[in-house]
């Protein structure tokens, strides 16, 4: 089961991309894209689990960090 591994609206820190064993900007240019093709704005709060994907606030997947890469 995954892992919650970052659920705040400011922008994840370095140690998210760390336990995603990705560089930083990777993970920011991939959310972008994810928040983006989900209608949704920057300041959007979303949730990354361990397993790379990526949920709204409500829980709905949007998509994968992976899968942005």
């Amino acid at each position: 089961m995954a892992r919650i591994i970052w659920n705040r609206p400011e922008n994840p820190p370095k140690h998210v991309s760390d336990q995603l064993g990705i560089p930083h900007w990777q993970l920011g240019e991939a959310l972008h894209e994810i928040k983006h093709a989900g209608n949704l704005r920057a300041t959007d709060r979303v949730i990354i689990c361990d397993d790379g994907m990526v949920t709204d606030e409500y829980g709905d997947a949007l998509s994968n960090i992976y899968d942005e890469l």
